[in-house]
């Protein structure tokens, strides 16, 4: 059975490469909110954009401090169930405020077209994988959480690669 983590439970296989590893996904998470933001010029969505990469880094330390303190911040694992949502939310209403402002012809016509096809294919892939490991895994594993950031770090990778395609 999946165990859930906790403010109880300190990961003791944690190490600081994987800290490391997982600041892979947020360093392209936010290259692409920067392409993001050119594309769109949205202030909402920047803001948006930087409470899912202030999120994303939250938990990059946690699991630093996790890995080299043996100590369990909850604050910082547990803030990602909020502050990430809210963000991915302003994200979304800026898209919709600012749509009359978008040429989403243009953008669907480059983003249908080869290569930034396949980066976004394969990143929407990685994602769902991601969906499915949020229930099945148990996050308290080293093991699962190498998954999640190979996933993961490809799925940034890809999109951040198709969204250059776009500009």
């Amino acid at each position: 059975m999946k165990r859930k983590m906790n403010k109880n439970v300190i990961p003791e296989d944690f190490t600081l490469s994987l800290a490391l590893v997982d600041a892979i996904p947020v360093v392209f998470f936010g290259l692409s909110m920067i392409t993001v933001g050119v594309i769109f010029d949205s202030l909402l969505l920047m803001i948006g954009a930087f409470l899912c990469l202030l999120a994303g880094l939250a938990k990059v330390i946690w699991k630093i401090i996790v890995a080299t303190k043996r100590k369990n911040m909850w604050f910082l694992f547990i803030q990602m169930r909020t502050i990430m949502p809210v963000g991915l939310l302003l994200m979304i209403i800026a898209g919709i405020i600012n749509r009359n402002n978008i040429d989403f012809m243009m953008i669907i016509n480059k983003a249908l077209s080869m290569p930034s096809l396949f980066f976004f294919i394969v990143g929407i892939i990685c994602m769902c994988l991601m969906i499915v490991f949020a229930f099945v895994l148990d996050n308290s594993k080293v093991k699962n959480n190498w998954l999640e950031q190979i996933v993961n770090a490809i799925a940034q990778i890809c999109f951040f690669i198709g969204l250059l395609q776009l500009i």
